[in-house]
């Protein structure tokens, strides 16, 4: 059973926030609902202690600071972050609303117009981030917000910041930047130059999921999952979901192309796509 940390965080961040209570457990982080002094809520993510025992602190702190630019209604923007009594943490908007992989897991899918609606506001978030030099790397479910004004992408950078921070002692501590089932083939290569157009392939596994009720590569093997990433051809969504609109088949069959030259060459590209398919 993990250990409970409450009591530490808010000894930790005493002063500076009210820590309520944890609301979730990704890959890196525990997950906090806090409040600032003058009542605003706020997501506390405290990165895993075996994960921060991998990283360099100041560089992770200093990676970071740079999301801080980013300001857009898609994402949730990095507010706060430092080190307290050996906790590395950082401090977002706090987004009221599920995130996907929950009602993935209860509703299966959704429609195809909420996929249109979804695909277009997290495209949005991508060409912000990408503007400034910013690409998510670990773009999935677990990471995207349902909000009542649309979807909402958080952790913006801080796969990058934590890989860049950790060298040899995070590849032995067996953390992995990016999730199987929505890596890019680039990803799964090792490349040391990811670029925007692997946030635009993650995000493609994402929408194809939303529509077809399962990631286009999917199996129990996780190695598997892998090579099919890098040398499978991609179903069509259409046998899982005829009722999809053809072009929005053939958008998302081109962000998913193995080679990041023939995929959409930016985020923009593929929102204004997105946006011609949902006037049609």
């Amino acid at each position: 059973m993990a250990r409970d940390i409450l009591p530490l965080v808010r000894k930790a961040l005493e002063g500076r926030y009210v820590v309520e209570r944890e609301i979730g457990r990704g890959g890196a982080a525990r997950v906090f609902k806090a409040q600032t002094p003058e009542g605003k809520a706020v997501a506390l993510k405290i990165l895993h202690p075996q994960l921060a025992a991998s990283v360099t602190a100041d560089r992770f702190l200093r990676e970071i600071k740079v999301v801080a630019q980013l300001v857009h209604p898609g994402v949730a923007q990095l507010r706060d972050w430092g080190e307290d009594e050996w906790l590395l943490w950082y401090v977002m908007d706090f987004v009221e609303g599920p995130n996907l992989r929950h009602h993935l897991d209860r509703a299966k899918r959704t429609s195809v117009t909420d996929a249109l609606h979804i695909a277009n506001d997290l495209l949005g978030a991508l060409a912000a981030a990408h503007a400034i030099g910013v690409v998510h790397r670990d773009v999935k479910p677990e990471n995207i917000l349902l909000s009542e004004p649309g979807a909402v992408l958080v952790d913006f950078g801080i796969a990058k910041a934590v890989a860049e921070a950790g060298g040899e002692r995070l590849t032995k501590s067996g953390f992995a930047v990016g999730t199987s089932l929505y890596m890019s083939p680039e990803q799964i290569a090792g490349d040391n130059d990811i670029d925007p157009r692997s946030d635009l392939y993650s995000l493609a596994c994402v929408v194809y999921e939303c529509l077809a009720g399962r990631p286009p590569f999917d199996d129990p093997f996780e190695e598997l999952v892998l090579t099919k990433h890098r040398t499978a051809p991609v179903p069509n969504v259409l046998q899982f979901r005829p009722e999809t609109p053809a072009a929005f088949a053939k958008l998302l069959h081109r962000a998913l192309e193995k080679s990041r030259d023939q995929r959409w060459p930016s985020a923009a590209d593929m929102q204004e796509a997105v946006l011609a398919i949902a006037r049609a």
